[in-house]
């Protein structure tokens, strides 16, 4: 192993390099500094740390954000059954038939889906793959207020059944039938 801060050192204080050369230099070790390449190994080292699997144990949670889509939804939509859900995983690899379990306080979740596009019902928990599905509810008393809602998204490993990501969405009232997508958490 060449030690180059020796090497470095040597060459610039010995004078044996006129400076056309120096400044090529200077630039390849600025080059492999970058690169990473200048950082001596330590002992018992064989090769890079490799990163634990999903589901493995790894101490470096997976991030997910849930897309809603409209923002603002009413029973008396006809362009949608619900309000679209779709996570979005914006940290990490997920493991292939990672498991996307939806729950809802208030509600239930739809899927609607080419090439028939009938809505299905599939109640206030779903278990599902990376698919988007939609959430809606069922008309209310006028006289009642609504309550705020909270879908709970959380992603397992499909073998160990350990969890991998979790997010919560809001969902607000704008007036006692129309809902709005609010805050993450």
């Amino acid at each position: 192993m060449i030690r180059w801060e020796g090497f470095i050192h040597l060459l610039i204080t010995s004078g044996s390099m006129d400076h056309r050369w120096e400044e090529v230099f200077l630039v390849l070790m600025a080059g492999m500094v970058v690169a990473g390449c200048s950082a001596p190994l330590t002992g018992g080292t064989t090769g890079p740390a490799a990163t634990p699997a999903p589901g493995t144990g790894g101490t470096d949670p997976l991030e997910v954000m849930i897309t809603a889509e409209p923002p603002e939804y009413s029973l008396m939509m006809s362009s949608t059954p619900g309000i679209r859900l779709s996570a979005r995983n914006t940290s990490g690899i997920l493991p292939p038939g990672a498991v996307y379990r939806w729950e809802t306080s208030l509600g239930h979740f739809l899927s609607w889906t080419p090439p028939s596009y009938q809505v299905v019902l599939l109640g206030p928990v779903t278990r599902r793959g990376p698919e988007a599905i939609y959430w809606s509810y069922d008309p209310m008393p006028s006289e009642q207020d609504p309550p705020e809602v909270v879908i709970t998204l959380t992603i397992t490993d499909p073998s160990t059944g350990a969890p991998l990501a979790q997010r919560t969405l809001q969902i607000m009232w704008k007036d006692r039938q129309t809902a709005l997508a609010g805050r993450q958490s």
